[in-house]
């Protein structure tokens, strides 16, 4: 087995024929059908069907596929960092959920090691997307929130993956709206309040459970629900609509205008707290971030900052 085998799979399974996938390649279509062969011979398992119609991949197949993304991903993510045109040049790359907080600690960061030999990169992006990042070395720090509700499914994608869950900040749910929203004056919003308005949410992956939401409580599931990927996008449809978005109420950038934050009337605690790998140890940069969010949020009210985990 080798990388380009892996990769060659993987390009099959995307166009669905090899005639497509060695198009893609840029190789002889019997060159690749030979390669692909060699690796079925070698773990002595078929990946793949081929019938008249075209492909299907097997059961034992769609295993070797998750592996070989896994292992793809991780070799590019190498390669980026160690043999790019900028070989002197060092990563440091965060994936998270949508939290303000985040994006500005890493801000402060940015201006701080300006001067240092370093590239930088914010991914805000779905739940299972930012565990798979860890995972894969795409990103050395991740976000993620755990509760009652979501707790043991996302426990059991950390030890699966060999994360590390790194308590950050304990909080009640909160709701965004804007400041013309009709419940935006009230101190205190019960579930039943919300009932009327739509949901705004942050995206995510195809086929994610409600565990994975990012949604700090259930809400209504026969509500209108409009969902966006990024940050921006939902600030502006809060701004402009009588929507709503639960979350932590934490907002530390300038990007409130015209937003309220109210807490809501419900007995939750939500942990919200850094991911990172068991097996790679943190590098100066990813502690240093850690530490710059930590300081960032003391003295916020509607939070309690917990204890670092060692």
């Amino acid at each position: 087995m080798n990388l380009q085998q892996l990769r060659y799979v993987i390009t099959v399974a995307k166009y669905g024929t090899f005639r497509e996938a060695a198009r893609q390649l840029y190789m002889a279509q019997s060159s690749l059908s030979s390669s692909i062969k060699d690796l079925e011979e070698e773990y002595g398992i078929q990946i793949f069907e081929r019938s008249k119609k075209g492909i299907e991949i097997t059961k034992e197949g769609a295993m070797l596929l998750e592996f070989a993304d896994q292992i793809v991903a991780q070799a590019d993510q190498l390669d980026y960092r160690y043999l790019s045109a900028t070989e002197n040049r060092r990563l440091f790359s965060v994936s998270s959920q949508h939290y303000d907080f985040a994006s500005e600690g890493f801000a402060r960061l940015v201006s701080e090691k300006k001067e240092e030999s370093l590239n930088f990169r914010f991914l805000e992006t779905s739940t299972s997307k930012v565990m798979e990042d860890v995972r894969d070395a795409v990103s050395e720090v991740g976000f993620i929130y755990l509760n009652d509700f979501n707790g043991k499914v996302i426990k059991q994608y950390l030890e699966a993956f060999d994360l590390k869950f790194d308590p950050l900040i304990a909080f009640q749910p909160h709701v965004f709206l804007s400041e013309f929203h009709p419940l935006a004056k009230k101190e205190r919003i019960t579930q039943e309040e919300l009932h009327p308005y739509p949901v705004i949410s942050f995206d995510q992956s195809k086929n994610s459970t409600l565990q994975l939401m990012e949604e700090s409580i259930q809400v209504d599931q026969n509500a209108q629900r409009i969902s966006a990927s990024d940050r921006a996008t939902v600030l502006n449809l809060l701004s402009v609509t009588n929507g709503y978005l639960v979350g932590s109420g934490l907002l530390k950038s300038n990007t409130q205008d015209h937003i309220v934050v109210v807490p809501m009337d419900v007995d939750q605690k939500n942990t919200i707290g850094f991911i990172y790998s068991k097996v790679r140890p943190l590098s100066a940069i990813s502690k240093r971030y850690m530490e710059i969010v930590r300081e960032l949020l003391e003295g916020d009210q509607r939070i309690e900052l917990t204890d670092h985990v060692d």
